[in-house]
């Protein structure tokens, strides 16, 4: 493995790369947060100093969302896999059922966790039959009766496809996994009821959880309800009902100034766009390589490509870590590239992986 002596151009799916000009603001405050003496890792979560991290966090992100003051946002631990089992222990009674589209593995793992508890959910679309290449157009006919909510995965990661528009539902609540995209573009936040993320592409560390709520449209259910996935009683405590990952918070609610500096979420799409679209002008445009995904549904912040001769695989991956790219190995399953693009990535990065593209096309295609 090579050594570098600067940052490379990380394309990691995630955890992945976080904004420099964030980390260089937590590096020059590591040892000594605003004259306390203390690092913000070793303060207590029940101080006034890490109330205050905590609640100017919590602002700047509903200022980011323009989230109505119904909507509850809550910090949880357990990355976002640990809200498979919340959600529906906190939407659904026994006997109850919900309805899940399942576009790739994350959905499906969501669906199966789901059914372990409240066997009566149902698939409304099954991704494999195309390879997990495409995603439904979920209209209220398709809800069965007595939905109590629709769960999809906004974007795929693995596979590098997402819903560019959001169904608009009367029948069920909508509720949506968007770890890999949130705050990456603007959203028509109150046609969702249920949004939540992890934390390691666009927002912070990983090991935190974003979980936002319509608290209006939460139930109020007979069974017992883990402590830990309680949507009511984290909301209570104030994301502070056991030790919160408190440096995760800190480094989030540096992310999120750094965004608002930055224009905000119709800024940050913008931009996120423009990289998007010059990345998949140039894999199509390649003799060498090809992207798999339908136009309709490609992900601007997971670029899946592959090339038409897999024995030049390994040599590209070779290539790229040794100029400094970092993490354009495709899914274990998947095989192939994948450049995960998201809001900390620069577009001197993807100019740059571009640059590569058509070098090594040029001299190996």
């Amino acid at each position: 493995m090579p050594t570098f002596t600067h940052r490379v151009f990380n394309f990691n799916a995630g955890p992945a790369m976080l904004p420099t000009e964030v980390m260089e603001e937590a590096k020059s405050e590591f040892l000594n947060y605003k004259g306390t003496g203390m690092s913000v890792m070793e303060m207590s979560h029940r101080g006034n100093v890490f109330q205050n991290i905590l609640d100017e966090s919590l602002s700047d992100l509903r200022e980011l969302l323009e989230l109505p003051s119904r909507y509850a946002v809550v910090y949880f631990p357990g990355g976002a896999t640990l809200q498979f089992s919340a959600i529906p222990f906190n939407y659904l009674k026994v006997g109850e059922s919900a309805d899940f589209a399942l576009t790739g593995v994350w959905a499906k793992k969501a669906y199966e966790e789901a059914k372990k508890f409240y066997p009566n959910v149902k698939s409304i679309f099954n991704g494999a039959d195309s390879k997990y290449m495409e995603l439904p157009t979920i209209t209220d006919e398709i809800v069965n009766e007595g939905a109590k909510y629709v769960y999809i995965t906004s974007n795929n990661t693995i596979y590098g496809t997402r819903y560019k528009t959001f169904p608009k539902l009367k029948k069920a609540p909508l509720f949506a996994d968007m770890t890999s995209e949130l705050l990456s573009r603007k959203l028509p936040i109150e046609d969702f009821s249920v949004i939540f993320a992890g934390a390691q592409k666009n927002i912070g560390p990983s090991g935190l959880t974003l979980v936002i709520y319509d608290k209006e449209k939460l139930p109020t259910l007979d069974h017992p309800i883990p402590n830990l996935m309680n949507f009511a009683l984290m909301e209570k405590n104030g994301s502070l009902y056991n030790t919160p990952p408190t440096y995760s918070i800190y480094i989030a609610g540096l992310v999120f100034k750094y965004l608002k500096r930055k224009g905000g979420l119709e800024a940050m799409e913008a931009t996120n766009e423009r990289k998007a679209k010059k990345l998949y002008e140039t894999i199509d445009a390649s003799n060498l390589f090809y992207a798999p995904v339908p136009e309709e549904f490609r992900s601007a912040m997971n670029v899946v490509f592959r090339s038409h001769n897999e024995a030049l695989d390994s040599k590209f991956l070779a290539l790229a870590e040794e100029q400094g790219f970092a993490g354009l190995k495709g899914y274990r399953d998947m095989g192939g590239f994948r450049a995960s693009i998201y809001n900390a990535m620069p577009v001197e990065g993807v100019d740059a992986l571009i640059s590569l593209i058509k070098e090594f096309e040029r001299t190996h295609g």
